[in-house]
């Protein structure tokens, strides 16, 4: 059963959440890179973004794979935020892609770019995983 789109109203209050959020995930982007482009001091003192004892360059290379990892989910967040304003101004934001019903408002308040609902995804996530 297909749903129609939400209200103008709701839309709007959806909006104005998905731009604070990517608003904080550019601002942590930001912070990120930042931090990468100083890079990272070691124990020493030095500014130099390459430390002298090996047990610090293998602390100094998983902080930097550890942020590095952060980095990309963040900028996958941002795409799936940017996906979401644009479904908004489509007017199709809070509808189930896959079986055109509205997406309950506590998954999209959890998941505020979710593009399906629960048992759609459900469903997917089985076909991903063989079962």
């Amino acid at each position: 059963m297909a749903s129609k789109s939400l209200s103008n109203e709701l839309l709007k209050q959806y909006e104005k959440e998905l731009l604070l959020e990517k608003e904080e995930t550019i601002r942590i982007i930001n912070e990120i890179n930042d931090k990468q482009k100083k890079g990272m001091k070691n124990g020493s003192g030095d500014s130099s973004s390459f430390a002298y004892h090996q047990a610090d360059q293998g602390t100094d290379t998983g902080q930097y794979e550890k942020e590095t990892y952060l980095l990309e989910q963040e900028h996958e967040k941002l795409k799936k935020i940017n996906q979401a304003l644009k479904r908004i101004y489509e007017r199709t934001y809070g509808i189930c892609e896959i079986c055109g019903c509205e997406i309950p408002a506590a998954r999209m308040k959890i998941i505020p770019w979710a593009k399906t609902c629960i048992e759609c995804k459900s469903k997917e996530e089985k076909r991903k995983n063989g079962r």
